[in-house]
């Protein structure tokens, strides 16, 4: 049986983060030691149910997610047990049962089953992992693939992130580039002995970079290619059943209310394919008062629906035409119409809105047409189609041209309603925009209401938004695919898969200048250059931006331009290039008096600030304050809290790191009570350098740690190698340089890959500080070097400084001048 206190440590640090506690708050706040939360996240003690109790309250658990907290062993994260449920009447297929058991014992580490589409590969790779999961106790995990689903199927870092959330990790500690996600995926499953059931396979590459790179674990593929191609890998061929094996199978399904000679002619007119056959049993067995001969009758009416599937399998085409014929006239419009949404899946909403019933009559009839077999569900309320089911469906489609419009439509109208709904409270930085025009496309449905349940919903409904922007823009419905798209647009810092951010904001940008709109062009542009700056393709980024501005300008959107301006300095910044991103930010400023623009001059001006403190400017970076302040909207509260976290960066810089820490602690309680995720990796760096500077080592690590996970969160690396540097500077004060230099490293690794000298400096520096105090003289030179010339580079006064620890210590070693 589960171990309780394993499911306590892997879940207590991901909700305690999510409540946005420290181990310290937590412990206050629940009334246990501080001891023992650590211990629970450590997994070194088993935590009494009363502490679990007390946790939960703490926490403001809800009953499920207090499951999650307490251990209930089916949703144990650290140990998966996630095979889907084996058929109870599974018969047959012994030779391939037998051929895949005698290749693991045999030592194979990866065994295939490919064939095609219904042949059974699931079923059978099923039946077998439940055979061998006794011998891998660290967990089963089942993911499908999609290989051969409408629309795009998940890329390699969304597997990867997918079993790793199953092996416990949590999602926002995992990293955002696919090669260290390789490599955590490799080292979690290293030592572990664990089943990897990956169902549906596009073929063999796509499996190659998920095969684990030690033994132990057993990978378990299916696909409709061959997938001998795989390194070391056990392929098994499967092909229809033999009439005798196909008999048991529908004797089998069919609970014995068939004989052997009905069975062959029901099995034959199936065309013995184990899709065709399981469903046409189950229609058998839904009818008690049917004989064989009523099931013969109907399969025999093919209606010409034979040819639907041009593979040829005429039997799969009866089978789901007489699971179909039996449905009443509403069970059949949802299931047409299921077939034709873009995605891959829907929920009961969406499917109330496609067929104009009310949310509780269509989860109703979804749920009826799960017992059928012609719907499946594999998360609670989600409700999906087999891929030859969904193409059975959309070919079926007999509504007339307006009503299979209409239906489309109106799914398009619920996405815009949510998405522009739930970017107005995710994207803090462009509320205002994103909630005007979410009055547009308001249809009267429930609103989200929070932070939290936006990006919930996002999270759910991501590949559905992405997909229907897709089919939108190929059907010529123009506008609504770029406002969907637009609106997706303002997730771009909550996701990790960038590309596909590009993508739908290619289509955006295809769609404004077929269009010809150059509102929408310019708009597009803005945001393809913010998607790039997340990217880190600086010049890309630059070029769009650039044009961005000389569209908006030319339209005489001043505040849009300034926007665009502004951005492209933020560019420059994260790039060290100071003096070139305060240039920038004077042509913003002169560009934004000459409108009288408010609002675009107090943006510039609070942007300005960064540069100017980078470059030792305390004066005109304190002008520039006061002007944003002055020029604030007292509503906006996303810039309230910026212009309140410079105040307290201020007071320290003028040497009172007491009062930064008041204002700084005031500014983390409006964050979290507002719900302004963007601005807790900032206050988080300042918390932090208050308290390093106050000499509170502890608590200083405590809170730049929370600003990494914040940061990498947030899918933001600026602020994740700004708050690294942070946490390296303050491990090194607290005497732990060893740690200190594993993060001043990755620091280093993040700041080249995106072109940040500045930030690649301070690692540098950290780095010889941390050797330094490990005594290592020719590590600390080295890496000072480093550091005075990336210094010089930006023109910031840290070079000076540099310059001479250089000198004093190529002096101390007899070293010659470079």
């Amino acid at each position: 049986m589960p171990d309780r206190a394993l499911d306590a440590r892997s879940n207590l640090r991901p909700l305690r983060l999510r409540a946005m506690l420290t181990q310290e708050e937590l412990a206050l706040k629940a009334g246990v030691g501080t001891r023992s939360i650590r211990d629970i996240e450590l997994g070194k003690v088993r935590p009494q149910p009363k502490t679990l109790r007390l946790l939960a309250e703490a926490l403001g658990l809800e009953a499920e997610e207090r499951a999650l907290l307490t251990g209930a062993p089916e949703r144990s994260a650290a140990v998966p047990r996630e095979l889907p449920r084996a058929l109870t009447g599974f018969a047959g297929r012994q030779r391939p049962v037998d051929e895949l058991l005698t290749a693991v014992a045999e030592g194979a580490a990866v065994v295939a089953v490919h064939g095609m589409a219904g042949v059974g590969k699931t079923s059978l790779a099923v039946q077998v992992a439940h055979v061998l999961a006794p011998r891998y106790p660290d967990g089963q995990l089942f993911i499908d693939l999609h290989g051969f689903a409408v629309g795009p199927r998940p890329g390699l870092a969304s597997v990867l992130t997918r079993v790793l959330r199953g092996l416990g990790a949590a999602e926002s500690a995992l990293p955002a580039d696919v090669d260290e996600l390789t490599v955590r995926y490799r080292s979690a499953i290293a030592d572990r002995r664990v089943l990897l059931v990956f169902d549906n396979a596009a073929s063999a590459d796509q499996l190659e970079a998920l095969l684990p790179g030690t033994p132990g674990s057993l990978v378990l593929a299916t696909s409709r290619r061959d997938l001998s191609a795989l390194t070391d890998a056990h392929s098994v061929p499967l092909e229809v059943p033999p009439l005798p094996e196909a008999v048991a199978m529908l004797s089998a399904a069919a609970d014995g209310r068939i004989t052997d000679d009905e069975a062959a002619a029901v099995a034959e007119r199936c065309g013995r394919l184990p899709l065709a056959m399981g469903l046409a049993a189950g229609r058998l067995r839904s009818r008690p008062l049917w004989g064989a001969a009523d099931l013969l009758w109907r399969l025999a009416d093919e209606d010409r629906l034979l040819d639907v599937l041009d593979t040829g399998h005429r039997g799969v085409a009866a089978a789901l035409r007489t699971s179909y014929g039996e449905l009443d006239a509403d069970h059949q419009r949802l299931f047409r119409l299921i077939g034709v949404v873009p995605g891959d899946d829907v929920d009961a909403r969406a499917a109330a809105v496609l067929c104009e019933v009310g949310e509780e009559q269509a989860s109703a009839m979804l749920e009826s047409l799960v017992d059928v077999h012609l719907v499946e569900t594999r998360s609670a309320g989600r409700y999906r189609l087999h891929d030859l089911v969904r193409l059975f469906a959309a070919k079926l489609a007999e509504e007339t041209e307006d009503d299979l419009d209409g239906a489309f439509s109106r799914l398009l109208g619920l996405y815009l309603h949510y998405t522009y709904q739930a970017a107005s409270l995710i994207a803090s930085a462009y509320q205002r925009i994103f909630t005007e025009e979410a009055k547009k496309f308001d249809i009267g449905l429930p609103g989200l209401t929070d932070h939290e349940g936006a990006s919930t919903w996002y999270r759910v409904e991501r590949d559905n938004l992405a997909a229907a922007v897709f089919a939108a823009e190929r059907q010529g419905r123009l506008e609504s695919a770029w406002h969907l798209a637009t609106a997706f647009s303002a997730f771009r810092l909550h996701d990790r898969d960038v590309e596909l951010h590009l993508a739908v904001n290619g289509t955006a940008l295809d769609i404004a200048r077929r269009l010809g709109d150059e509102q929408k062009v310019a708009h597009s542009l803005g945001d393809r250059g913010r998607h790039l700056i997340v990217a880190g393709r600086r010049e890309e980024s630059i070029g769009c931006l650039d044009q961005a501005a000389a569209l908006e300008q030319k339209l005489g959107d001043i505040g849009a331009a300034t926007l665009a301006l502004r951005n492209i300095g933020l560019l420059h910044r994260q790039s060290g290039r100071f003096t070139e991103a305060l240039d920038v930010y004077r042509s913003a400023l002169a560009l934004a008096e000459t409108a009288s623009d408010g609002a675009a001059l107090m943006l510039i001006n609070s942007n300005m600030i960064v540069p100017l403190l980078r470059l030792g400017r305390l004066a005109d970076a304190g002008h520039c304050l006061a002007e944003a302040e002055r020029l604030m909207d007292a509503d906006d509260d996303y810039s309230v809290g910026r212009i309140e976290n410079f105040h307290g960066t201020f007071a320290r810089e003028h040497g009172d790191p007491v009062k930064a820490l008041s204002i700084h602690t005031s500014c983390f309680e409006r964050c979290r009570q507002r719900g302004l995720q963007e601005g807790f990796t900032p206050v988080l760096i300042e918390l932090g350098e208050d308290l390093l500077h106050l000499g509170r080592g502890a608590e200083a690590i405590a809170h730049l740690n929370r600003a990494v996970e914040h940061a990498e969160g947030l899918a933001y690396p600026s602020d994740e190698r700004s708050a690294r540097n942070g946490l390296g500077r303050a491990l090194t004060a607290s005497g732990r340089p060893e740690a200190a230099v594993a993060e001043h490293e990755r620091a280093a690794a993040l700041a080249e890959s995106h072109e940040d000298p500045y930030e690649a400096a301070r690692a540098h520096h950290g780095l010889a500080d941390a050797y330094g105090r490990m005594g290592d003289a020719g590590a600390e030179l080295r890496h000072a070097r480093l550091a005075a010339r990336g210094y010089a580079g930006c023109g910031v006064p840290e070079a000076a400084e540099l310059e001479g620890r250089v000198e004093r210590l190529r002096s101390a070693a007899g070293t010659p001048q470079d």
